[in-house]
């Protein structure tokens, strides 16, 4: 299993577009995905799960990628977050 710590750093946190992009990559991804936040689990190919996490700057995250691909699903994900800048 693929897990990693990552803090949000996007300014305005996970908020619709973001989140809508987050929800469409995982979509795309056949593996088991989860992020752990401190409201609890979230599958992040449910665009709900997400905005209810209330995921802002500075949020700390675990990404949990289960299945073939794990590894590349996971960094997929990391460097999608770590890109997002609006």
């Amino acid at each position: 299993m693929f897990s990693q710590q990552f803090t949000i750093q996007n300014p305005t946190g996970l908020h619709a577009r973001p989140a809508s992009q987050l929800v469409a990559l995982c979509k795309a991804i056949p593996d088991e995905i989860r992020l752990v936040t401190a409201k609890g689990p979230v599958n992040p190919k449910n665009i709900l799960g997400i905005l209810t996490a209330g995921l802002k700057n500075g949020s700390d995250i675990t990404i949990e990628v289960e299945g073939d691909s794990e590894q590349q699903s996971g960094e997929k994900i990391i460097e999608f977050l770590s890109g997002l800048t609006e």
